[in-house]
């Protein structure tokens, strides 16, 4: 029941905080060609997955009081990512400032929180990075994934519903951890689920329309919440390989496009277009049929990593292989797909 009411509250309160930022946001102007919207937009809805999630976890820690360290460690790192990303939708940081003060918050994560020292490949075989290459191998995670969120954040409901499907996967996966070792992991499936639940408080008004887009305040915040949720799963036994599968569309998205902007030459730091769902929806896509797709295939690798997640680390690491090579052929055919069609549209 203190669960069903921390899940409820979380729900509830980011439903009504993201209404409120439709009043008081400041408009995002469609001034670049990487956006997609035609009409000034407020933005910083993500402020209203973070009132969600602070108040669905408060609602839980009233009730429960033996939290771990960990559990306040994830959120405080995750709400300074939140309220970085308010502070760039306000002033426009700028991608090198914002990647230092990024790299800021996640290095004390590592720091003083979890790392992933030990990485299972296979039944039997595990191979053990040890504190200073786990170290480093969980901070390039933290950021990868944060920059990723924020990357596919451009079409209504994709980036935040795709995490939002991931966590609850996420949540599963580490659900059954909790059974099957009998360690602390069942506070990530409730710190997971109630996250889920106030990224959908915020959907609700987002994909109908795009009244309202998260902002960099909730692309970092809810990209820190899956990257340090990841990590102390990860630090409990739960295989890395089952936490990135329930993120995998959005990952080989990002990734691939980075590799192809790589062999163009393109600066990578520079804000672009050339996103796989972005060209289909310059293409001609609706908002809500790209985002679903995504969903869809979020869906189907969460499916994957839970079965996974159940039967061994080989089928962890086969499941992880036998759903990332459909996701590079799919997208990369898309993106031929599409960039032969632009031409023509444009012409």
């Amino acid at each position: 029941m203190i669960f069903v009411s921390a899940c409820f509250m979380a729900l509830l309160s980011a439903w009504l905080v993201t209404r409120l930022m439709m009043v008081w946001a400041i408009p995002d102007v469609p001034d670049a060609v990487r956006k997609l919207h035609r009409a000034p937009t407020p933005t910083s809805g993500g402020v209203g997955i973070m009132a969600g999630t602070v108040v669905g976890l408060g609602v839980f820690c009233f009730y429960v009081t033996n939290v771990t360290a960990e559990f306040s460690l994830c959120l405080a790192v995750s709400l300074a990512g939140g309220l970085l990303g308010f502070w760039d939708d306000r002033a426009a940081l700028g991608p090198k400032i914002k990647l230092m003060i990024l790299l800021a918050i996640t290095s004390g994560f590592v720091i003083w929180g979890s790392r992933i020292e030990a990485l299972p490949l296979w039944d039997g075989a595990i191979w053990q990075l040890g504190p200073v290459l786990g170290g480093l191998g969980t901070l390039l995670w933290l950021l990868v994934i944060v920059n990723v969120v924020n990357f596919m954040d451009g079409a209504n409901g994709l980036s935040i519903g795709s995490s939002m499907v991931g966590l609850v996967f996420l949540s599963v996966v580490c659900g059954f951890a909790s059974f099957a070792q009998s360690s602390p992991a069942f506070q990530v499936t409730v710190y997971g689920l109630i996250s889920a639940l106030a990224c959908c408080g915020f959907l609700y008004w987002n994909v109908a329309g795009g009244r309202i887009f998260a902002g960099d305040s909730g692309a970092l915040f809810v990209g820190l919440t899956i990257g340090t949720l990841g990590v102390w799963a990860g630090s409990m036994g739960v295989n890395p390989l089952s936490i990135a599968t329930c993120f995998l569309p959005l990952l080989a998205d990002s990734i691939l496009t980075i590799v192809w902007r790589a062999r163009q030459r393109a600066n990578l730091l520079t804000p672009h277009a050339d996103h796989v769902y972005q060209l289909a929806i310059r293409s001609g896509q609706s908002h809500l049929y790209v985002a679903s797709l995504y969903w869809l295939a979020t869906a189907l690798c969460g499916v994957v990593a839970v079965r996974a997640s159940t039967a061994g680390d080989a089928l962890i690491s086969l499941g992880f292989v036998l759903c990332l090579l459909p996701l590079v052929l799919i997208l990369e055919r898309a993106r031929v797909h599409y960039l032969a069609i632009l031409p023509k549209q444009a012409g």
